[in-house]
């Protein structure tokens, strides 16, 4: 079942009069067949590219295919009863037919909206998912037990009620959740009247002196609607997507806006509750017209920042940039001598032959922006080269910093000299040398205030930070890299992966107890600007680390 009441998630377009049994059969299998058929086509495209798990449809095609089940099923019962000559609605004693009344109450209506919406949309992730609400018990009380239990802990999130509300679509790769009801404003009007008010408006009108969500909540037992786009909101509280809520948007094709005022009422506590309304026959992504299936616009994609123009590097980044491993081919690599590889090692030679780590992942991130590194993460890549690096991968560790022999350098000499160490293409607009910045992170934290002024003149929320350092106990190089990219608004490059996923969830944590707390104040809201990370999926080593017999 779904969670809009009746009308709501039902068809209606069949009202008025209507063709013969027959024809009306048909026609709606035909439909729904359709449906099917192009629901089945993008099942077929997520499998071909591996995204069939990426992308929840359970409850849709299940619905789909119930609908055409029904369907047949109606259409058997007619042909075995000889009901096709019954041409007319009602049977003798004035009632509606029941075959009538199934194709009248038949949910395909509901289901070709939700298609149709869903092939406008962008990074789908669900089509129809529960989502829940969080019960009392189970609230955050920003307690620093609680967090670090949440933290350490293999759960998932704070205890959540039995209770769930459906989302139709997820959009935006998880920042969208959107509801479609098909419900007409002869079954809102009806809704209303069954609830005992004469006027929807009028009651709206005696609501406007006290606060406007107040009123709202008054009405929320009332209509279905109301209570679902209040239950939706309550639900995207405990979740976050790049450390925002989701935002809600309801779709009401059959609903017009600015017609009747007892309907604008009730539009405007939908969005009272919180959320975008859009409705009208008339909306352009409902049209009747067929629409074709964007799958690349559809397919859900990885969350990853937009470039900014000056990159950040991480230390894990740096030692991938000049290890022997990414650069060589199997036979050049440097022979272990009386040891062997450490099996690490080994498995990274191995998959730098099906893939090449700078050319496929590297490059392609930093060519064409300005490089830098903060003065820690500079100083550990040259601690880790002279303990274990080649000379070779010391000669790189030179170039890309434009130190040793390659001090003084010009970028396109850098580039010159790089090309003699390499067996990869190099790109033109690499910007070698990496500017080395000194950066004191520790600066900017602080549990007394909310807000530092950056360097580059912005605010940085000191208090989130702290929190989230103290939580993960961040060493000094991860508080350096991560903070001077997160201060300076630019992405910060790496392949640590552990401390990247970890601190984007600490900080959406911290956000959690901020909000839930008396003292929020200006650290959450919809401008928050966390950290930009964009990890590599590839770790590197340098080659010298090797392995004894024996």
């Amino acid at each position: 079942m779904t969670d809009i009441p009746a009308g709501c998630g039902h068809g209606n377009g069949e009202e008025g009069n209507h063709p013969e049994l027959a024809d009306l059969v048909e026609k709606l299998q035909k439909r729904a067949c359709t449906l099917l058929d192009e629901l089945q086509a993008y099942r077929a495209c997520l499998e071909s590219r591996n995204k069939i798990q990426a992308v929840e449809m359970r409850v849709f095609k299940r619905g789909v295919e119930s609908e055409v089940k029904s369907l047949e099923k109606i259409k058997q019962t007619l042909a075995i009863s000889g009901a096709l000559e019954c041409t007319d609605s009602e049977n003798d004693a004035g009632q509606e037919a029941p075959q009538l009344h199934a194709l009248r109450s038949s949910n395909l209506p509901f289901w070709e909206a939700v298609w149709r919406i869903a092939k406008s949309c962008r990074g789908i992730s669900a089509l129809g998912k529960r989502v829940h609400i969080e019960s009392k018990k189970g609230r955050r009380r920003g307690t620093k037990d609680q967090a670090e239990d949440r933290i350490n802990s293999c759960s998932t999130g704070p205890k959540i009620s039995d209770k769930g509300v459906l989302v139709d679509i997820v959009a935006e790769n998880g920042l969208e959740w959107i509801k479609i009801s098909t419900i007409t404003e002869k079954r809102l009007l009806f809704e209303m009247a069954k609830e005992g008010w004469e006027s929807y408006a009028d009651f709206s009108d005696e609501s406007e002196a006290d606060d406007s969500s107040a009123g709202a909540t008054n009405r929320n037992g009332k209509l279905e609607l109301i209570r679902i786009a209040g239950d939706l909101k309550l639900a995207s509280r405990t979740v976050r997507v790049q450390f925002q809520h989701p935002r809600i948007r309801f779709v009401l094709p059959n609903i017009r806006e600015g017609v009747l005022s007892d309907v604008d009422a009730f539009i405007d506590d939908l969005r009272a509750a919180g959320v975008e309304v859009q409705c009208g026959p008339g909306l352009q992504l409902l049209s009747e017209q067929s629409q074709e299936m964007d799958i690349d616009r559809m397919l859900p994609a990885a969350i990853t920042p937009r470039l900014t123009n000056t990159i950040n590097i991480d230390c894990t980044i740096l030692l991938a940039l000049i290890s022997d491993i990414s650069h060589c081919s199997r036979q050049q690599l440097p022979a272990p001598g009386a040891s062997t590889y450490h099996k690490a090692i080994l498995r990274q030679i191995e998959a730098e032959e099906s893939s090449h780590l700078v050319f496929d992942e590297l490059y392609p991130v930093l060519d064409g922006h300005v490089l830098e590194c903060t003065a820690h993460a500079a100083g550990r890549m040259r601690e880790i080269v002279q303990c274990m690096g080649t000379p070779s991968e010391t000669k790189r560790a030179d170039i890309i910093l434009g130190v040793g022999t390659a001090r003084g350098q010009s970028a396109s000499q850098l580039r010159q000299a790089w090309s003699e160490h390499t067996v990869h293409p190099v790109p033109s607009e690499l910007q070698f040398p990496i500017r080395i910045v000194d950066f004191d992170g520790t600066q900017l934290l602080s549990s007394d205030r909310k807000t530092a002024r950056c360097a580059s003149g912005g605010i940085f929320p000191s208090r989130v930070a702290n929190r989230a350092t103290n939580l993960m106990s961040l060493s000094p190089i991860n508080i350096s890299v991560f903070f001077y990219g997160w201060s300076r608004e630019i992405v910060t490059f790496t392949s640590n992966r552990v401390v990247a996923t970890g601190l984007l969830k600490t900080i959406n944590e911290v956000l959690d107890e901020c909000e839930h707390s008396d003292s929020a104040g200006d650290e959450v809201d919809s401008n928050f600007i966390g950290p930009q990370i964009y990890i590599c999926e590839t770790a590197r080593s340098l080659i010298g680390k090797a392995k004894s017999k024996g």
